[in-house]
């Protein structure tokens, strides 16, 4: 189906706009109105106190990054003639590229740095497209600017059924209905796990179909744009709750017909009867989890398997339910996993290492990575020795330890052999005709490929 168009006019007004000029020291934008940092530069222009700066951090080896930068090109020429709102870029994956104080664990990433607060980023975590990108930094830059965007939706569906379906045209009209609670599943129609859930979806839609009070949506994020909605990944299940409609995200590993009830039952804000059962909802016990929440449990079934993907860099907690370290762990160990999350190379797991005994562990809590191979892996793995297990001194022992995906080699060999040739780097065009590259066919508007140290110290 074709999308269509809608637009709205942002107007953000703060302070009065600032003469327009580069910060001293800058360099000059180039034609498509970027200016490509270092760290040599990088204070002179981020922290001018007359400038909201976006930084895209980027890899030329990164195919995210490679499909991303026709859309960066669009944010830099639609800022071009702007100086007060400077479009920058950085090579993360370079030595000069390492900025002090930045902790950036794939790319692409994309922060805003306000003329107000220098010293507290913003991350954009949305889907990249231009128009969504520029909505975002309209609403949180400093400065005032006034700006018309377009947004992409399909045509207004003309089948009904028990699952609503929901485009950017309808959104308003259907999601933020004040007189029900809207259960609503973001999914990508290229995402497997949108395709397995979506048999479960039209299920409790089907259970709750003469339940008034409810209803159970989807929305096509790749096809349709909402202002102010914000995808991190697919599939993504949200409650706008009748009334104000205050949003409650499903964040259970579960995703049953049982559980998205039991969730929906819990949450909503008017009380109903489920057909099934007859029980009424607001009754149901939450029950108090003891390990990180929303991160995948495994089991001896899935330990080996799950492991063993050749294309994944596995990286696994090994923890006992009662010990007071694990227990400090479990919120590293779901802010590891939500910074992860788009990274498709990355896998992030826990175990309960003392109810499965598969992974042969005596030592609460353990963390291994099991690196990307070609081959069969070693089931060891590669332990973290770490005095504190910090975010960042993790996140570290994952970047000197994983090991690049096939198609990233490939990228970094062909511009290796440009490089020593004289040539300009390869285009995404000469990558797949002169070097045999097949790009994935997947979704560029979400994901990221990490960002790899070279060891320096053992941690």
């Amino acid at each position: 189906m074709r999308s269509v168009l809608f637009s709205v006019l942002y107007l953000i007004a703060c302070v009065v706009i600032v003469e327009g000029n580069l910060p001293p020291g800058s360099p000059p934008k180039d034609e498509n109105g970027i200016i490509t940092l270092t760290n040599q530069n990088w204070d002179a222009v981020v922290n001018s106190p007359e400038h909201d700066v976006v930084v895209n951090f980027f890899s030329p080896t990164c195919i995210y990054c490679i499909r991303f930068e026709p859309i960066w090109i669009e944010v830099g020429k639609y800022f071009k003639e702007e100086d007060t709102v400077l479009i920058t870029k950085v090579d993360a994956s370079r030595p000069d590229g390492m900025i002090p104080g930045i902790d950036i664990a794939g790319v692409p990433t994309v922060l805003l740095f306000r003329a107000i607060d220098k010293g507290r980023s913003i991350m954009y975590s949305d889907q990249r497209s231009t128009s969504l990108i520029v909505e975002w930094l309209l609403e949180n830059a400093h400065l005032p600017i006034d700006v018309e965007i377009s947004y992409k939706s399909l045509p207004l569906p003309t089948q009904s059924g028990p699952v609503t379906e929901v485009v950017g045209l309808n959104f308003k009209s259907i999601v933020l209905n004040p007189d029900k609670d809207v259960f609503v599943n973001f999914y990508a129609p290229w995402c497997p796990f949108s395709n397995m859930l979506q048999p479960t979806w039209r299920a409790l839609a089907d259970r709750l179909k003469d339940v008034p009070t409810v209803t159970i949506a989807q929305f096509d994020g790749t096809q349709n744009e909402v202002p102010g909605l914000h995808l991190h990944a697919y599939p993504t299940m949200i409650l706008y709750r009748a009334g104000d409609n205050q949003q409650r995200q499903y964040r259970g590993f579960s995703r049953t017909e049982e559980s998205l009830l039991e969730f929906l039952q819990t949450e909503s804000l008017i009380a109903f009867v489920d057909p099934a059962t007859g029980k009424m909802s607001h009754e149901v016990e939450t029950v108090v989890k003891d390990h990180a929440l929303d991160v995948p449990e495994l089991t001896d079934d899935l330990y080996e398997v799950s492991v063993q993907k050749k294309d994944k860099n596995v990286v696994v907690l090994f923890y006992a339910p009662w010990c007071e370290h694990s227990q400090e762990l479990f919120g590293t160990w779901e802010e590891l996993y939500r910074d992860y999350l788009s990274i498709t190379s990355v896998s992030i797991y826990q175990i309960d290492a003392t109810k499965y005994k598969k992974p042969n562990i005596a030592i609460y809590p353990t963390i291994k990575i099991f690196p990307s191979t070609q081959s069969a892996k070693n089931m060891e793995g590669i332990t973290f020795k770490g005095k504190e297990t910090t975010l960042r001194n993790i996140k570290e022992f994952i970047q000197l330890n994983a090991v690049r995906t096939e198609i990233e080699v490939k990228i970094q060999e062909a511009h290796e052999e440009s490089v020593k040739r004289g040539l300009p780097l390869p285009t995404e065009h000469e990558l797949e005709a002169k070097h045999g590259i097949d790009f994935p066919k997947i979704d560029y508007s979400v994901g990221q490929s990490m960002i790899y140290r070279t060891p320096k110290e053992e941690l």
